[in-house]
């Protein structure tokens, strides 16, 4: 018995996986690199969201259309937004 993967569990497996890569790299102290793969990740789940019909994205859906596109476009833009206004370190 074989199981087929849909888009929705293949897109949320990638922001998951994007994810938990940003948080690894900010956990060892690349936490400018760390986040901004974060921030991007958010910026793809909005635009999966975006393309991939409510019915086939799987647990990426939280209320409507509109509101997850704009909450994960929201958070990946502060995210990256204060990651980029934070400088770094001088050694």
């Amino acid at each position: 018995m074989t199981s087929r993967k849909g888009p929705g569990e293949v897109a949320l497996g990638l922001v998951l996986l994007g994810v938990l890569v940003g948080l690894a790299l900010v956990a060892q102290n690349h936490w400018k690199q760390g986040l901004t793969l974060i921030g991007l990740t958010m910026l793809a789940a909005a635009a999966i969201r975006l393309v991939i019909p409510a019915s086939r994205v799987g647990l990426l859906v939280v209320r409507s259309r509109p509101f997850d596109v704009a909450t994960m476009t929201l958070l990946g833009a502060a995210i990256l937004g204060v990651t980029f206004q934070v400088p770094l370190p001088h050694q």
